[in-house]
């Protein structure tokens, strides 16, 4: 378990000359489908999830419009490679084990996703707080939040005003118990 771990984190680490050389959405493309996560280009309605059946074509052709990072190893170490990606309308986070509230603190900070991200999921992440969806009210332009399966919720009453207070056009469906 500790060996996957450590491997896991080299996976999540970031490669900065990397997303100078290829761009930040084929540098995150790469991260996610290292990581097991799947992406989904502008244009394009199938789901990219062989890393080596990566698209290449001109700097900057493809852009990154959804992430499905079901089952993925995706981890805080790694969420600069989201700071670079100006088109992302969708995210969904399914049993990532690594998910916790500091990534979607991290995730709701980023200047790019405040201003693009429509439509996010979390589901199953058991390290997930309220604190951690209350952090995601400065995601000012999201309309729909899933949260489905988080055992770390315990204030649901709660969390939920604090949302609806500072995102009122939000759409929230909750299958929490």
């Amino acid at each position: 378990r500790r060996f996957w771990g450590w491997l896991n984190a080299v996976f999540n680490k970031v490669d900065y000359e990397r997303i100078q050389a290829v761009g930040p959405d084929r540098a995150a493309s790469e991260w996610l489908l290292r990581c097991g996560a799947l992406v989904r280009y502008q244009g394009f309605q199938k789901w990219q999830q062989d890393y080596n059946g990566l698209p290449s074509g001109p700097l900057g052709k493809y852009k990154i419009e959804a992430i499905n990072a079901t089952d993925s190893c995706i981890m805080y170490r790694g969420f600069d490679y989201l700071d670079g990606l100006e088109h992302v309308t969708e995210i969904k986070l399914q049993k990532c084990i690594y998910i916790q509230d500091e990534c979607l603190q991290r995730l709701s900070e980023t200047k790019n996703l405040q201003k693009s991200l429509l439509q996010l999921q979390i589901i199953s992440c058991g390290n997930v707080t309220d604190k951690g969806i209350i952090a995601l009210h400065k995601l000012t332009n999201l309309e729909y939040l899933y949260l489905s399966d988080l055992p770390g919720i315990r204030e649901k009453e709660t969390t939920v005003h604090v949302l609806q207070q500072a995102l009122p056009n939000l759409e929230l469906e909750l299958d929490l118990e």
